[in-house]
């Protein structure tokens, strides 16, 4: 190839679109659908809001849990976390699960919480930078101890 073709070629190639931002829907398809856990005890769904999360911004994250055949799971212990392993780091932040609606009996039993329709919602979440984020589930209900995993991609 002449030097004055290749050249050509090469500032044709430099001039193209610039390649469009990730939109992060394209990369999370599905993020949020009820899957098994580990040992299949529970379903979990979770629910990003706002959905995407802004990038550097405090977020919350719902999860819905239920047993296999659909019962929701409303007085199980759940607890999330997010992570980038590719990075080997966390977040800046400490999620915590709301403790859902609490009823005290006159004893001296501990308070019962429930989380109607198995609806937990966490705050404090915070993506402070793009990649890949593991969002680990641990929950521990009627049916004993399990958990999941979600990978959500920030552009």
């Amino acid at each position: 190839m002449s030097r004055g073709l290749a050249l050509v070629v090469l500032l044709g190639a430099c001039t193209g679109a610039a390649p469009r931002p990730a939109d992060p829907t394209e990369f999370n398809a599905g993020f949020g659908e009820a899957r098994p856990t580990q040992v299949g005890r529970y379903r979990i769904a979770l629910q990003l809001e706002p959905d995407p999360p802004p990038l550097g911004e405090l977020f919350q994250v719902h999860a819905v849990v239920t047993l296999d055949d659909g019962t929701p799971v409303e007085t199980g212990k759940l607890s999330l976390n997010a992570r980038m392993p590719k990075h080997d780091h966390g977040m800046e932040t400490l999620p915590k699960v709301r403790p859902g609606a609490c009823v005290t009996a006159d004893t001296d039993a501990p308070p019962v919480c429930r989380h109607p329709g198995g609806r937990y919602t966490a705050d404090g979440f915070k993506f402070h930078m793009g990649g890949d984020w593991t969002v680990m589930v641990d929950v521990d209900g009627p049916a004993g101890p399990d958990s999941t995993t979600f990978v959500y991609r920030m552009p």
